[in-house]
Parts: structure tokens; sequence; C-alpha cells
């Protein structure tokens, strides 16, 4: 397996075919505002390919030499079969120059259901599992909440620091109007 980088027929393919089908409404970004980041070099598009076929992909937010892991999947015939890890260890060998790599997962404490919260506690410890740390910051995005965690090595060392990383990714991307009032700080009374 190896990580390529999607062209935007691709990308534009797997948006409306797989992050749909990936991602619940509430957490996919338009597809123009994708497409313009990328088009602007603030963002990356990686595909998980095997055999010339994709069978995943991750899409990252760049700003300097700080990412933000945006969606990461791996097409449903091939989860839980080691593809998953294996692309989060490509995507670490690929930003190994980074100075900070996030990735934000759905905290299952506020899950609606005891389904919901399930899904949600596989996804949080398979990031675990993959030796990715949790940053201790809380954020909530669009509505939902999330863990901030560390996939990579990490420059900023305080909350404060991750949380001005966090933002300044979303920043980078959203328009202003999209921006204000969606990317909130969840303080620890909000716990």
């Amino acid at each position: 397996m190896k990580l390529e980088t999607l062209t935007k027929p691709q990308v534009e393919e797997l948006y409306k075919e797989r992050l749909v089908e990936d991602f619940p409404p509430n957490e996919l970004k338009p597809l123009p505002i994708i497409l313009k980041a990328l088009d602007e070099g603030r963002y990356e598009t990686l595909g998980l390919c095997e055999d010339g076929a994709i069978i995943g992909y991750v899409f990252l937010v760049k700003l300097g030499r700080d990412f933000l892991v945006d969606y990461l999947a791996v097409f449903p015939e091939r989860r839980n079969k080691g593809a998953g890890g294996i692309m989060i260890g490509l995507i670490r060998e690929h930003l190994k120059d980074a100075d900070n790599i996030i990735v934000e997962v759905e905290d299952p404490e506020y899950a609606e259901d005891e389904a919901q919260r399930s899904l949600q506690e596989r996804r949080l410890f398979f990031y675990l599992r993959n030796r990715c740390l949790d940053t201790g910051v809380r954020v909530r995005t669009f509505g939902v909440p999330y863990i901030v965690l560390n996939l990579g090595r990490l420059e900023a060392e305080s909350s404060e620091e991750i949380w001005e990383l966090y933002q300044s990714t979303y920043r980078e991307i959203l328009p202003g109007n999209m921006f204000r009032g969606n990317i909130e700080w969840m303080q620890k009374s909000d716990q």
C-alpha cells in the first residue's frame, strides 16, 4: 500500500461517492471550499492505493508546516483488516517534516445513543491504538464535539497553543462568516 496524491476529478468523485457516505452531513465541508483550498495550496488530498486501486483516503488542511487531518477513511470492504493502521503510518512518513499533525475525533461523551457512542468509541480507540495521543483539548466544530489528538510530532505544547493551531487551520480554509461562531474551544465546565 502507498499514498498517492489525488487529482481534482478523483477528489470530486470521492466526495460525491464516499465522503457523503463515510461522514455525517454536519461534518462535511461543501465541496467548493475543499476544491478552492486545494487550488490555493492550503489543502492536500491523498489516496491509499493498493494494486493501482484507491482503498482509502486522507484529506489534510495545510498551514505552513502544520496539518489537520480533515477526513480519513478506508473503504468499507477494506475496514477492520489493518489498512487504517497502515495508512496512519504512511501519513506519519509522508508528513515526517511537519511541526504538528492534529486530528479530531468525535467525543463519545456527547453521543446521542448507545449505538452512536459505540461507533465513536471505536473511532477514538482506533487512533489511540495507532499511537495517537490525546492533547486534552476539546472543541465544538459546527455543533459537533471533538477530541483533538496528536498524530505525529507536536511542537505546540500547551492547550492554548493547540487551540490556536486548531482554529488557525479552520480559519485558513473557511470563509469568515462560516468560521465565526462555528469553531469553539470547550472550556472545562463544558466537559
